[in-house]
């Protein structure tokens, strides 16, 4: 029984997995029936594991909530722990984001009637946030960021940029930018995000994030 039951777990994270590639490649307005052909997947064993395409859509971005905080649990502090070191986990968190793409877009454009899902999103974001609050913690340890982020009303300031900067980088991405490749792009997105961490970078900061060529780092860790 238990064998079965893994097979059908496999086989149901097998579907997300492909329809979440064609859903990035072709959009939010294909159906189910497109999906079946574009995945070779038949429409019954789709329908079998989720009855509708909102369904699907909730399981993608279920995964993506599950691979986005077992990254953040994976995240193990170097001693020293560089400024190179965590513009990689942006880095990182960048590849995760655009690998689910399209649950990111059906985060901001669905208006869910699920509660129970909308609470579990809500409950992601404060996990992360603590996660990088942890990581904003370390980098004032490691003397890159001054003390002064976490002032109350300037930390509310630069999370919220951090927070859209961070993730709507996609938006801008999928409207201007789709005819390039990731690759092409990943470096500027990059940039706009570690940009706000200037007015509270040390000096030791400030020389780091000017030495920094992004383009070649990005490069070297592919």
């Amino acid at each position: 029984m238990n064998i079965y039951q893994r097979k059908g777990e496999r086989s149901r994270e097998n579907i997300i997995l492909q329809a979440s590639e064609v859903l990035n490649t072709y959009g939010s307005s294909i159906t189910i029936d497109e999906i079946a052909r574009y995945t070779e997947i038949s429409k019954s064993k789709i329908t079998n594991h989720f009855s509708t395409k909102e369904n699907l859509y909730i399981a993608i971005t279920e995964l993506y909530i599950r691979d986005i905080q077992q990254y953040f649990d994976s995240i193990i502090f170097s001693d020293p722990f560089t400024w190179k070191d965590y513009i990689g986990i942006l880095s990182d968190i960048m590849d995760i984001q655009f690998k689910y793409r399209c649950a990111i877009m059906f985060i901001w454009t669905g208006c869910f009637k699920n509660e129970a899902f909308m609470l579990v999103i809500h409950e992601s974001f404060k996990l992360r946030k603590k996660s990088m609050i942890g990581l904003f913690e370390k980098l004032i340890q490691e003397k890159y960021l001054l003390e002064s982020i976490f002032d109350e009303n300037k930390f509310k300031i630069f999370y919220h940029q951090h927070a859209v900067l961070g993730v709507h980088w996609l938006n801008t991405y999928l409207l201007f930018d789709y005819h390039k490749s990731f690759k092409e792009v990943k470096a500027t997105y990059l940039a706009g995000t570690i940009e706000i961490y200037k007015p509270y970078l040390s000096e030791k900061g400030i020389a780091e994030f000017d030495s920094l060529n992004l383009e070649e780092f990005i490069k070297n860790r592919s």
